[in-house]
């Protein structure tokens, strides 16, 4: 039957009806004997049973007796379990006029503040296996994108942690290193020096900071059975995948590419060792002076000319070839041929050297004596023909054209390098053939005369056209795509702002490699020459709160070991011994981390081993034409062998700031 309610009364839906007939008469206290029994706290019953019989029973005791029950209901479950959290629960409060009120359960419990996490020192703890056997440059350029946050997979040869969020690395290649400067008992790996002992950064006592947090382990250099890679190339250079290429290819389409964004940076230039024209885009007035105290050096510094600007018609683009040949053990200029970009023949003259020929290397120049003995035109009579012919605002092409200018003895600022602008099949730091270049994009067959050598018109045409295509392709065509760029991921990948420093970028601050980074902001890469090993850790001090990671090469070591021939560009060598050079190094390195914030990581590489047999081999063997090469190299194996592992034998110090941070 349906119940009629006080006004004061709790109500419930009016959509529902109870069934009262269980209701009997109030006992003496006021309540039924049912009600004592149902409104008991100890009696079970749902929630929604226990309000709905509250709202019908204004009796005190029931109310008094049923309120006690849910609040011990809201407070613990039937079993004294902690109760459980619901998304929309409600509590019943008593207020202080005797009525109920509903309040959000969430609002009403005490918020427990969880204790701010306590920085940790970073650990990073190399796999002992990896200590004995070595790690390879990829393992290295792995911790580099772990630690920079531009992957979140962790390198396998060692575990890290408590990494920072915002570390700071420097990694330093120091070429000349050898396992004997890391003290005695470095690694089994090498037998020369015994058992596995103790593990120090360079020997000295005084930096035991250092010392005590440092890991040295052995270090295979990239290479092969009998060849030898450039560990800084392997290093900066990322492997992509089959997705990576496939976007970047696209990428890359929709560029288009006009001849000047094909013109060599300074940093080009001077890596692939062209002569330097003053005013190459990129030189300092400091550059400009010392080039100029270098060149006036030289012994034969009379016979070199600098192209001058002038105004000129026609084409102000133009292709360049040489012949040479062999006097002694130097090229000597035999022919020479210019075409502008409409593959007009604007030069082709032979040369007469005022020095005897000892190999006219006919095979390939295509020049006899009996072609040279009428001529009568000098290196000279061609130097000034080519300075009426082309000014220093004109683009060169060529391949390898540094051999060219070079031989010539002439500097130009604008030099586009078809060795440069197309990869070669297996990706750098190699170096694709003209000869395959105008097969494999030319459809056409160069260099192929049946004894009769070169042709340096035909070569220059080819470059010419292999310019042309690019241009019309865009920048994707001709590249490998199947690297990138450390600097750059690391800039697009989690906003990383990378520092490089070596003898062979501008000196200009300003940033030479800019990129656009994740996080918006521009100028992610700078690169600034340094010609010592001291300016490099003066900039790494002045400069290591401005990057995040920071690349230095440092030379003075393998210079002095003999290891690498002093580039001119650099200046006069330091009178200075091994142990001065680790001296100072030590010293340096001591600095930069006391510059360290905690967490930061230094990453001391040599790269390579002794590689002096090896380049020696690599002398001898360019010394012969290719037939005699590929015997010498057959013939030669095993020491060609045993000169490479010896030289892919390096090392790896692991240097982390492992301090708890204030």
């Amino acid at each position: 039957m349906a119940v009629d309610y006080p006004p004061d009364s709790p109500t419930i839906s009016p959509r529902k009806t109870l069934d009262t007939s269980a209701i009997q008469s109030p006992s003496p206290n006021g309540a039924s004997a049912h009600d004592a029994n149902t409104l008991s706290p100890n009696k079970s019953g749902s929630m929604h049973e226990k309000v709905a019989r509250l709202s019908i029973h204004g009796i005190d005791p029931a109310e008094r007796n049923l309120l006690k029950s849910l609040q011990d209901k809201a407070s613990k479950n039937g079993d004294g379990s902690a109760p459980k959290r619901r998304r929309s629960s409600v509590m019943l409060h008593n207020n202080q006029s005797g009525s109920f009120s509903r309040k959000n359960s969430m609002t009403s419990m005490k918020v427990i503040k969880k204790k701010k996490k306590m920085n940790k020192p970073i650990e990073v703890k190399p796999f002992e296996k990896f200590l004995e056997k070595g790690i390879s440059i990829k393992d290295i350029r792995d911790l580099t994108l772990f630690m920079m946050n531009a992957t979140n997979n962790m390198p396998q040869w060692l575990t890290i942690r408590n990494r920072p969020h915002v570390p700071k690395m420097v990694v330093l290649f120091m070429p000349g290193l050898e396992p004997l400067d890391f003290g005695p008992g470095t690694f089994d790996k090498f037998s020369q020096i015994g058992a596995h002992g103790k593990k120090v950064v360079l020997m000295g006592d005084h930096l035991m900071k250092l010392i005590e947090n440092s890991q040295t382990m052995p270090l295979t250099a990239p290479g092969s059975k009998n060849s030898l890679y450039s560990a800084y190339n392997s290093f900066i250079n990322v492997g992509l995948t089959k997705n990576e290429k496939k976007e970047k290819k696209e990428l890359l389409a929709t560029k288009k590419v006009t001849i000047p964004d094909l013109v060599m940076t300074l940093d080009q230039l001077l890596e692939n060792g062209y002569p330097i024209h003053p005013f190459t885009k990129g030189m300092t007035d400091e550059d400009r002076a010392r080039n100029l105290e270098e060149n006036n050096s030289r012994d034969d510094s009379d016979m070199w000319y600098n192209t001058i600007e002038f105004d000129h018609g026609g084409s102000h683009i133009f292709g360049l070839d040489c012949e040479m040949c062999l006097a002694g053990k130097d090229f000597v200029l035999t022919r020479v041929s210019v075409l502008d970009f409409q593959n007009n023949v604007m030069l082709d003259e032979l040369v007469k050297p005022d020095v005897e020929i000892t190999d006219y290397l006919t095979k390939y120049s295509g020049i006899t004596k009996e072609k040279l003995d009428p001529v009568t035109t000098t290196l000279k009579d061609v130097q000034h023909k080519l300075l009426k012919l082309i000014s220093s605002k004109d683009i060169l092409i060529g391949h390898s054209l540094q051999s060219d200018l070079l031989t010539l003895k002439m500097r130009h600022p604008l030099i586009v390098d078809t060795a440069v602008i197309y990869d070669h099949k297996a990706g750098p730091p190699f170096k694709p053939a003209l000869k395959y270049l105008a097969s494999e994009y030319l459809g056409v067959s160069i260099q192929d005369h049946a004894g009769d050598g070169h042709d340096s018109v035909e070569d220059a045409r080819t470059c010419i056209d292999l310019t042309k295509l690019k241009i019309e392709n865009g920048l994707w065509f001709g590249l490998s795509i199947n690297t990138e760029n450390l600097f750059v991921r690391l800039a697009e990948k989690s906003g990383k702002r990378s520092l490089l420093l070596n003898g062979y970028v501008s000196k200009n601050f300003s940033g030479v490699d800019d990129h656009q980074g994740s996080n918006g902001e521009g100028h992610m890469s700078r690169q600034v020459r340094c010609t010592t090993d001291s300016e490099i850790f003066d900039n790494i001090e002045e400069h290591i709160e401005d990057f995040d990671i920071i690349v230095g090469r440092l030379r003075e070591l393998e210079f002095v070991r003999g290891y690498a021939q002093r580039p001119m560009h650099l200046g006069p060598a330091p009178a200075e011994t091994a142990e001065d050079v680790i001296a100072q190094t030590n010293s340096q390195l001591d600095r930069v981390y006391k510059k360290l914030p905690a967490g930061g990581m230094i990453l001391l590489v040599s790269g390579s081993g002794d590689v002096r047999d090896y380049y020696k081999l690599m002398h001898d063997f360019n010394e012969l034409n290719k037939e005699e090469r590929t015997k010498a190299r057959q013939e030669r194996e095993g020491e060609l062998s045993a000169s490479v592992a010896k030289a892919r034998d390096s090392v790896v110090s692991l240097i982390v700031k492992t301090e708890r941070p204030e």
